[in-house]
């Protein structure tokens, strides 16, 4: 055991990785993803990996996910797609 401690506490625990401005982005925990809901709608979101974000479908907006952590503020949220015509407006 004495011979651990000449090593270098942070070696292989994963500090230093997080720190090193990769490309790759981290995807949050699975068992996270399984109780995230939306703040909006209290629905469930839908991890999308091409984009690091968590999706919510129905309201059509994706939530960025920064350095394995979801930032869940919906001011941070974008729009996925363009919001479809309000009904009363209707087109001759």
């Amino acid at each position: 055991r004495e011979r651990h401690r000449d090593r270098d506490p942070d070696a292989g625990s994963g500090i230093q990785e997080q720190g090193s401005g990769s490309a790759r982005p981290q995807p949050p925990e699975p068992s996270l993803l399984s109780f995230l809901v939306c703040p909006l709608s209290r629905k469930p979101l839908r991890y999308e990996e091409a984009t690091n974000e968590l999706i919510n479908e129905e309201l059509g907006i994706a939530y960025p996910i920064i350095d394995g952590i979801p930032n869940m503020v919906p001011e941070a949220a974008r729009m996925t797609h363009k919001k479809p015509p309000a009904e009363d407006s209707e087109q001759p």
